[in-house]
């Protein structure tokens, strides 16, 4: 009794770790009249998007202004601490010569040889009352040196105050450029992330115009479901095929390693490619009949490259289907297809498609979803996806296990 409690622990372990990998997700009916006030909505996005970017980019000039103010400042700082030194060097030479000067000047009080007679008169003063002369004429000019030494030194010391002070002030500038280039950084990353969410806020204009532009040329009703209308409108369908004629997967959906960031990341698409697939034009087909609802095909899409998605109705179920990674594609908006269809070629290898920054080699990148392809995400960074009504391809089409190699796109396994 105790083995079958503990086994059937075990069997309840694994249903929640496998009901925590799988989401199933709750589809919302939405009316073309509910997307036209989501487009609404997306437009002002946009604009307070554009808004942003634009006040991002003042505070970047203005800061980076600042810095070059810094900059000059520090340079004219320098200069004057430089200036500073060399007067501080001229007026010590100066003390140097005029205590010199007023040493000779004291000889003229010296006692020569211990008589009383002074050295200057010895050398030339014609009578007493010229001595007296020359005598108060040299106290004058020891008082002067004197005094102007004292004026020197004072010099010195304000000289040394102000070199020091300008040294503090050259500190605090420095510290300040230092803060204000940190500061330019976060402003510059800011901005990335306000570019990034302006492309992709801008793509998703795009699909949605693309989409409200298909169900209305198809006729659907404002208040109208979608699901409604695509069970009206759309080519029915009873299975889903594998989009290669040949080929492996290469990468399942779910936490893996990015192979190129190396973080932990969630992978919404199934990967699958085929041998020799970065140096030929391999060709990949719709999964089912549909309707091309939208196509990327701009040569701008750092990650993913080229795209194409596709929305079905197959057994009474709405769905929608991504392509990324493609190397040329060959449908157009609103076009009908079916399973028979070539979307586009494979590609992705950084030889040829370079501006695919997410790619390591030609392959495809397979989205699944049951909501329409614009319905809002949850908040996921690629609001360019399916991931609100996110599927996992391997679970419902026909593929073999990772690595196995098949060779049609319908043999059972």
């Amino acid at each position: 009794m105790k083995n079958f409690y503990k086994i059937l622990c075990q069997i309840l372990f694994v249903v929640c770790l496998l009901v925590s990998n799988f989401y199933i997700p709750k589809v919302q009916a939405r009316t073309l009249r509910e997307m036209r006030e989501e487009l609404e909505e997306l437009k002002e996005k946009y604009e307070n998007n554009q808004l942003q970017i634009n006040l991002t980019e003042k505070e970047i000039e203005q800061t980076k202004n600042r810095i070059s103010t810094i900059r000059t400042t520090i340079l004219d700082i320098q200069e004057n601490m430089f200036e500073l030194r060399n007067t501080i060097e001229e007026l010590n030479q100066d003390i140097a010569d005029k205590e010199s000067e007023i040493d000779d000047i004291l000889v003229f009080f010296q006692v020569a040889n211990g008589e009383n007679s002074y050295l200057e008169y010895a050398f030339g003063a014609k009578d007493f009352t010229d001595f007296i002369y020359r005598l108060a004429v040299s106290e004058q000019l020891t008082s002067y040196n004197n005094e102007l030494v004292e004026q020197y030194k004072q010099d010195i010391e304000e000289s040394e105050q102000k070199t020091k002070e300008l040294e503090q002030e050259e500190i605090d500038l420095n510290n300040e450029r230092d803060d204000l280039e940190i500061e330019v950084a976060k402003l510059g990353d800011k901005l990335s992330e306000l570019d990034s969410d302006s492309i992709s806020i801008e793509e998703q204009l795009k699909i949605m115009e693309s989409e409200i532009k298909l169900y209305t040329s198809l006729g659907c009703g404002e208040d109208q479901t979608i699901e409604q209308c695509s069970s009206e409108v759309l080519p029915p369908d009873t299975t889903m095929w594998r989009p290669i004629p040949t080929g492996y997967i290469s990468g399942y959906t779910g936490w893996r390693i990015s192979p190129i960031t190396g973080e932990k990341e969630f992978h919404h698409g199934l990967d699958m490619s085929d041998s020799g697939a970065n140096y030929r034009d391999y060709p990949v087909y719709s999964i089912a009949n549909g309707i091309v609802v939208y196509v990327d095909n701009s040569d701008t899409s750092w990650c993913g490259g080229n795209k194409v998605y596709v929305q079905h109705y197959i057994n009474g179920q709405f769905y929608t289907s991504g392509y990324w990674h493609l190397r040329d594609v060959t449908v157009e908006e609103h076009q009908v297809v079916t399973k028979n269809t070539q979307i586009g070629i494979m590609g992705g290898y950084s030889g040829t498609e370079y501006w695919d920054e997410c790619s390591t080699g030609a392959h495809l990148h397979l989205e699944l979803s049951d909501k329409p392809f614009n319905q809002e995400d949850g908040g996921n960074e690629n609001i360019n996806s399916l991931r609100d009504g996110f599927l996992r391809p391997e679970l419902n089409i026909n593929f073999p296990s990772k690595g196995v190699y098949w060779n049609d796109r319908t043999t059972k396994y």
